[in-house]
Formats: structure tokens, C-alpha cells, sequence
């Protein structure tokens, strides 16, 4: 803004063509233009060449910049803040730095409407994003030491044997609830193609779906897993052919029965031997 003020003011440039040289709009610069010029300091050593809204900041950039690192660790440990939370975070921050802020923060105990959306837009790195849920024990499995032990073994293993892509069967579980939860929007770091949050049981039936995929596609009928004392097979009604389907024998708990059992489970549907590899 300095540069297009005095390239109007003391080279004469025209106000349209300092405005677009230097990439700010003709109205602002004329109204900075005629300030500058109407200002009592002749050395105009006191002038403010800045926004109003960036000295009517609540934090500075540094803190502002804190706040996002929290943000997005937040985000990268499926733990993201929502909207609200990311409001009350900041009252709380300002409340712990002393710092001045509007007095209707305190009504609500959280920022401002006005403050968020001018967070967000000198933060352009944030987005607010709904996440897929995602289960805690899936998120403290799946890291860079798993994935890499698993792939070790894997190459091990296709050297000895090479086994063609239809022998070779990827099995996971899952938790499916009778009562749909949808997860909250959250602030994540903008462009990231998979969001997780973390979900726990807290209301609903749960039941463990084992699932098995081959890696030309085929699949294996799934293997559900019910959190109650005694099976009935109109339970299986509306599944896929071939799904198979125990009581965990303890009501709420879907997940007594042992991997031993599933896993037997699985190599019935599949001519599993040393020499058919």
C-alpha cells in the first residue's frame, strides 16, 4: 500500500495505474492517497499504512499462527476441532494471554462470529470439512512401523510362494451401528484427501463385520458378529448370500468370539493347502 501511495503522491503516476500495478483496489488507495496527504505529521513518520482490521487484531500473527499448528495437529490425530470449539479455544487462549478482546465473548464464553470468519480467511490453509469416522484402534494400528512390517512380510512371502493375485485376501472388521451418527464438520488443513475423526459406542446396537477381499477383486461373504446371548437367523435377513453369523454369547460385547474361529471361518470358502498355492 506505501509503494502504490507514493507512486501516485511523488511520481505522479495515475491513481488507476498505481492500483493496478501494485494489486489493491482504486477506492482504497485513494481514500489512503487523501489521509496521507490531509495527515498533520509533515514527515508522515507516524503514518499507518495498514489495515484497520490489523490493528484491531485480537491476537498477533504469531499467535494466530500458534492457534493454527494446534488446529491441524489436532486434525492429523483425529481429534478435530469444530466450529464452536474452535471459537471457545480462543476465548480461552485470550483469557490466558490477558489480552484485550470484544466484552460479548464472555456472554458466550467463545470468540465472535466476526473474529472467526477473519481467522479463516488469513488462514486460508484451514477448511471446514466433515471427517469419515474412524476407530481408535484402527488409528493406533495403522501407522508407518505397521505398514511397513506388514509389506516386509509381505515381499518375503511372494518370493517364496508367488501367489497370484486371486490367493492373495486382504480381511478387516468393522463396527456397524443401528443408529446413524454423523460426524461433526471440522477444521483441517485444506487439500487433504482422507479425513479421519475418532468414534466410540455411545449410543445404539453394535455389530463386528469381518470382511475379506482378494486382490482381484473377489470377495468373501461377510462374517458378522452380534452382541448378544443367542443367535436367531431372521438377524440374517437382508444380508448377502453366503454371510455367516454367531452370538458373541455376552450381550453389548460384539467382539468375544476369537480370530481363530473367523478365520476358519474364511478358509472354508477357499481350497487353502501347501501344494495349491
Amino acid at each position: 500500500m506505501k509503494a502504490a501511495v507514493m507512486a501516485h503522491l511523488k511520481d505522479g503516476m495515475p491513481i488507476r495505474t498505481a492500483a493496478t500495478l501494485h494489486a489493491v483496489q482504486k477506492s482504497t488507495l485513494s481514500r489512503y492517497c487523501k489521509t496521507y496527504s490531509a495527515s498533520a505529521d509533515k514527515e508522515k513518520v507516524a503514518f499507518r499504512f495498514t489495515p484497520s482490521y490489523d490493528v484491531k487484531k485480537v491476537f498477533s500473527s504469531e499467535m494466530e499462527d500458534s492457534l493454527e499448528s494446534y488446529i491441524l495437529l489436532s486434525s492429523r490425530m483425529y481429534y478435530g476441532l469444530t466450529k464452536k470449539q474452535t471459537k471457545k479455544l480462543a476465548w480461552e487462549f485470550v483469557k490466558a494471554n490477558t489480552l484485550k478482546y470484544p466484552k460479548s465473548w464472555d456472554d458466550n464464553e467463545a470468540a465472535g462470529e466476526d473474529w472467526y470468519k477473519g481467522f479463516m480467511e488469513r488462514h486460508t490453509r484451514i477448511s471446514l470439512r466433515r471427517p469419515e469416522s474412524t476407530s481408535l484402534h484402527c488409528n493406533l494400528g495403522f501407522n508407518r512401523a505397521a505398514v511397513d512390517t506388514f509389506y516386509k512380510h509381505l515381499e518375503e512371502l511372494q518370493s517364496k510362494f508367488h501367489f497370484p493375485a486371486d490367493r492373495i485376501y486382504n480381511m478387516d472388521e468393522t463396527g456397524l451401528l443401528n443408529v446413524q451418527q454423523k460426524c461433526r464438520k471440522v477444521l483441517s488443513l485444506k487439500g487433504v484427501k482422507q479425513l479421519g475423526a475418532t468414534t466410540s459406542q455411545e449410543r445404539g446396537k453394535l455389530v463386528t463385520m469381518v470382511g475379506t477381499i482378494n486382490a482381484m477383486g473377489s470377495f468373501i461373504a461377510p462374517y458378522l458378529i452380534f452382541g448378544r446371548t443367542r443367535f436367531v437367523e431372521r438377524l440374517l435377513d437382508g444380508a448377502p448370500p453366503g454371510t455367516k453369523a454367531v452370538a458373541s454369547g455376552k450381550p453389548g460385547n460384539a467382539r468375544m468370539t476369537t480370530d481363530d474361529e473367523v478365520l476358519r471361518n474364511k478358509l472354508e470358502h477357499r481350497n487353502v493347502a501347501k501344494d495349491n498355492v
